[in-house]
Formats: structure tokens, C-alpha cells, sequence
């Protein structure tokens, strides 16, 4: 035999001896390797988990029944709400004849310096703005002297029909303000304050599709909702009708200024154009109670409350106590697990 037959023959032989170690493996990978390397202990075995969850049902039970206890109280706690809302529509006269001659002759009024108006849609986007915004519901809580109501209203009480206040801000009575302030604050609020709580009181939306435009109010006490959502609708147009009577006014004295200076016949009769449409803005303004926004559904006096939803948050106690009960029972039993496999 020569010796490459031989070495060929040893080759044969070891890469036979390799293919029996890889069969083997692949057949007996537990008694290769050990038993730790097994696909089987690395799997999820269900039926040890309900074990573990069946040995620890007391505590699953225990701790599921202390955040039940735990949200019925505070669900208890929270006084109720009360939501009035106010549906409400563009005024479309208040736009009636303006877009024509602002499209006519809204680059000559520019070059003089005067606004025809007849932006409606604007001064819708700008009403939305308005009613959210600091100094709108500041005016507000000045205007109608609201503050306490606003901010230490604790209740309301159905039978006698009497707002409930909390004692320890607001003494109704001698009408002192009573609370802990905050550091560097004084005891009666801020401002900014107030601004804070009323605005998460009152809620706007307009729906673009529909042009509607809705204005709630959210309160303890149910007649006030309703006289806010109102009131708020009622200063929004009272600001516009104001800003429009204002401008308009300056907009005629400037015309009739322009009238004086200019001796061209076509130029005079633009400007008493323009003069006559700044007459019946104020015409409509004098006029028009609902200069801007018109009431589409009046707001009715809440009778059943809006908040706070205390059967959702007791079954959301339910859920939070057993996903807990049962992260802990898991918890404590994989350590218990871990703590006896470490020599000592």
C-alpha cells in the first residue's frame, strides 16, 4: 500500500470519527453537554407558574383588597361635577357685504391704512384663542367678582341647593381668604393662579367640517356651569363687538380726513364706500347682541354629574392591585428560588 493510499485511509477515518462525535450531539444533546443546556428547562413551564400563583393567592387576595379599599376611599373623596354646555355658530351677518368690498377695494384701504374687516374666519380662530387664554378669563374672574367660587369650592349641596366652600382657604362669611399660600405668595391667589384652575374648568372645541364651535364649563356646583358657559359666550361677543366699534369709528375719522384732502371725484366716492360700510359695522354692532357667535343649542343646568367616574377607578383599583399582588408573589418566589442555589 503506499502511503497515499494510507493517508487517505486516515483521513476517511477522521472525518468518520467527526461525524459520529456531531450524531452524537444532535441526539443526545442533554448527555452531552448536561442537563443545564436542555431546550426543556428553558421553556415556560404554565403549570409551575399557577402553582406559584396558587401558593401565593393570600397575598395576590391581600394586596388586591388594599388598593380596592384604597381607590374606594379616594373615589369617595372627589366631590362631584357638573358639565353645561354651549353650542354655538359663526353670526353670519356679521361678515354680510364686507367680503365683497374687502376683495373690491381691500388693496386701497391697505395703502391707506384701514381694515375693511370681513376676515371671519379669523375672528373665529381668534374667539377659540380668546376664551382659553390669561388675560380673557382674568377679565372674567374680575368682572364678575368669582374668585372664591373659582378657587375654594369644596362641594355643593343638593337638598338646599348651597354652595359648599372649604373652610380652611375661604371664609365666606367675614370674606377672608384662609390657605397656606405657597412660598413667596400671598394668601389670597395670584392671578395666575386662578387662570390655572379655571381654565381646566372651561373647555373649547370647533369642529372644522360643521363650523360649530362648543364651550363647556365643568363645576361642583351645577347652576354655575351653566351661568359661566353663558357669561363666557356673552363677553367673547361683547370683546369683538368693542374692537369693531373702536375700529371702525377711527376708520371713518381717517376717511372723512381723506375725503378733505382729495379733489378726485373717483377717489371720493371709494372712500364713501368704505365710509358706508364702517357705518353699518357699527350699525350691526349697536344692534346685535350675538355680534360673532350666534347660540345654535342654549346650555342647560347639569342634573346628573360628569366626574368623577368612581366605578372606573375602583375596577382600576382591581386591575392595579392584582397585576401587583401577582409582579410580587413572582418576585418573591424567583428570589426565594435564587437565594437557596448560592452556597454559603
Amino acid at each position: 500500500m503506499t502511503n497515499e493510499s494510507i493517508e487517505n485511509t486516515e483521513i476517511s477515518q477522521r472525518l468518520q470519527k467527526i461525524e459520529n462525535q456531531i450524531d452524537r450531539i444532535v441526539a443526545q444533546p442533554a448527555a452531552i453537554f448536561g442537563e443545564s443546556q436542555s431546550y426543556r428547562n428553558d421553556e415556560i413551564n404554565l403549570e409551575e407558574v399557577w402553582n406559584i400563583l396558587w401558593k401565593g393567592k393570600w397575598w395576590i387576595i391581600g394586596i388586591t383588597f388594599l388598593f380596592v379599599m384604597i381607590s374606594v376611599f379616594y373615589a369617595l373623596s372627589l366631590p362631584n361635577q357638573y358639565k353645561s354646555e354651549i353650542v354655538l355658530a359663526p353670526a353670519q351677518e356679521h361678515a354680510g357685504g364686507l367680503g365683497g368690498l374687502a376683495a373690491q377695494y381691500g388693496g386701497l384701504a391697505a395703502m391707506a391704512g384701514i381694515n375693511l374687516g370681513g376676515g371671519q374666519s379669523s375672528d373665529i380662530d381668534q374667539a377659540i384663542a380668546l376664551v382659553k387664554s390669561w388675560p380673557f378669563l382674568d377679565a372674567f374672574v374680575e368682572r364678575y367678582n368669582i374668585k372664591p367660587l373659582v378657587m375654594a369650592v369644596a362641594g355643593w349641596d343638593r337638598d338646599t341647593d348651597k354652595v359648599i366652600f372649604d373652610r380652611n382657604i375661604y371664609d365666606p362669611d367675614s370674606k377672608q381668604w384662609l390657605r397656606e399660600p405657597k412660598p413667596n405668595l400671598p394668601t389670597e391667589p395670584i392671578s395666575y393662579e386662578v387662570y390655572e384652575v379655571l381654565s381646566k374648568m372651561v373647555s373649547v372645541s370647533h369642529d372644522a367640517k360643521t363650523g360649530l364651535i362648543r364651550i363647556s364649563v365643568e363645576h361642583h356646583v351645577p347652576h354655575l356651569a351653566y351661568e359661566w358657559s353663558g357669561l363666557l359666550v356673552k363677553e367673547v361677543n361683547q370683546h369683538f363687538q368693542n374692537r369693531d366699534v373702536r375700529e371702525a369709528s377711527q376708520n371713518i375719522d381717517y376717511l372723512r380726513a381723506k375725503i378733505q384732502e382729495t379733489s378726485i371725484a373717483d377717489m371720493q366716492s371709494v372712500f364713501y364706500r368704505m365710509i358706508e360700510t364702517q357705518l353699518k359695522t357699527l350699525m350691526l354692532a349697536e344692534v346685535s347682541e350675538e355680534y360673532l357667535l350666534k347660540t345654535v343649542v342654549q346650555p342647560k343646568v347639569p342634573e346628573i354629574k360628569s366626574k368623577p367616574k368612581r366605578a372606573f377607578i375602583c375596577v382600576l383599583g382591581v386591575i392595579l392591585g392584582s397585576m401587583t399582588g401577582v409582579l410580587i408573589v413572582v418576585l418573591l418566589h424567583f428570589r426565594k428560588k435564587l437565594m437557596t442555589r448560592i452556597p454559603r
